[in-house]
C-alpha cells in the first residue's frame, strides 16, 4: 500500500482546490478516473477528478551525482507521491460538483468521463 495525497487543481490555474490524503494499492496513472465520496454526501454522490500528473518526491542517502562501488549499494526511499488531478464530470457528480465543473467543460477545460451510462442526478 502506498500513501498519497491527490490534489485537485483549480480550472485552468494551478492553485489546489482541495488536497486529500489516502492509502492506495497503486498510484493511478495519468489519464485515470478518480471519484471521492465526502461523508456529507449520499453514496454513490461525490467529486469526480481526471488524473493530470503524477509528483515523486524522494529521497537518497548519496551526496555525490556518482557514488563510489560501495555508495552504489544504498538506496533512497520515497518521501511523497503527488496526484495532481483536473475536475471532471461522471455520472455520480453530485449536484454541486456538477455545477461547478459544467462550466469548463464548455470551455474545454474538464472534461466528462466516457462512460456508457445515464447521468442520475442527485437531487432525483
Amino acid at each position: 500500500m502506498i500513501n498519497v495525497t491527490v490534489v485537485v487543481r483549480e480550472v485552468g490555474g494551478l492553485n489546489p482546490v482541495c488536497s486529500l490524503n489516502f492509502v492506495l494499492p497503486v498510484i493511478p496513472r495519468i489519464g485515470e478516473y478518480i471519484s471521492i465520496q465526502k461523508k456529507e454526501k449520499l453514496k454513490p454522490f461525490g467529486e469526480d477528478m481526471v488524473v493530470s500528473k503524477v509528483w515523486w518526491r524522494l529521497s537518497h542517502p548519496e551526496t555525490s551525482s556518482f557514488p563510489t562501488a560501495d555508495e552504489s549499494r544504498r538506496i533512497g526511499s520515497v518521501d511523497e507521491v503527488f496526484v495532481e488531478c483536473t475536475p471532471a464530470i461522471s455520472p455520480y457528480s453530485s449536484d454541486d460538483w456538477r455545477a461547478s465543473v459544467e462550466r469548463s467543460v464548455e470551455s474545454g477545460e474538464s472534461e466528462i468521463f466516457e462512460v456508457a451510462r445515464s447521468t442520475i442526478h442527485e437531487s432525483d
